[in-house]
């Protein structure tokens, strides 16, 4: 019996020996497998608080983008608001001249200069309603003359234009014309007008 007693006994002890080695092994990998699992989820805690930081840098480039284009724009606005104030007090001014000495002179140039454009020998003259006796047509008629070299003859056409002075030069056969109304004329020159006035009130704003 002893004989078989010391064989369980080896066999238990091997046994016993092999367990706690399965066992030392198992707890090595679960180790491992805590160690492994702990790095990805600090490397996964890292990656989302990098893209969470990268997304908070693109909401605020985003903000400051939009809050930048939005100042830009109201800075547009109120420029235009200012030079439209000036082209609305130029445009009241040119209209305050009508029925004084000034808006024959003024009449006078704007017809002449018409003619020579158009060198035609016969044109219409069509005014605002009542401009008529602001202007001389046989003083008008003598200056075309000399400055085109030929007689130009004008004639004040019964037809009238809705505008606060000015006045509209057409051949006869109304296939050609100049239209020096103020509207126009304003209209023609205000693109130009806003550069002027914008670079004059803020050039020197719009280089910084």
């Amino acid at each position: 019996m002893s004989g078989i007693s010391n064989i369980i006994d080896i066999i238990d002890t091997k046994t016993t020996a092999k367990e706690q080695e399965i066992l030392n092994e198992a707890e090595k990998q679960k180790q491992l497998k805590l160690q492994e699992a702990q790095k990805k989820a600090e490397e996964t805690a890292s990656a989302i608080t990098k893209k969470a930081g990268l997304q908070a840098k693109s909401e605020l480039a985003k903000y400051e983008a939009s809050a930048k284009l939005q100042g830009k724009y109201k800075m547009l606005e109120a420029k235009d608001a200012i030079i439209t104030d000036i082209l609305s007090d130029t445009q009241e001014k040119i209209e305050g001249i009508v029925g004084k000495a000034e808006y024959k002179k003024v009449l006078t140039r704007l017809i002449i200069d018409a003619c020579k454009a158009l060198a035609d020998d016969e044109l219409d003259l069509i005014l605002p309603k009542n401009h008529a006796s602001h202007i001389d047509l046989a003083e008008i008629e003598q200056a075309v003359a000399k400055e085109r070299g030929k007689k130009t003859k004008l004639t004040i056409s019964k037809e009238t234009v809705r505008s606060k002075g000015g006045v509209i030069i057409r051949t006869t056969d109304g296939t050609r014309w100049v239209d020096d109304t103020f509207e126009a004329r304003l209209e023609r020159l205000e693109s130009k007008a806003r550069d002027t006035i914008a670079s004059i009130l803020f050039g020197d704003v719009d280089k910084e």
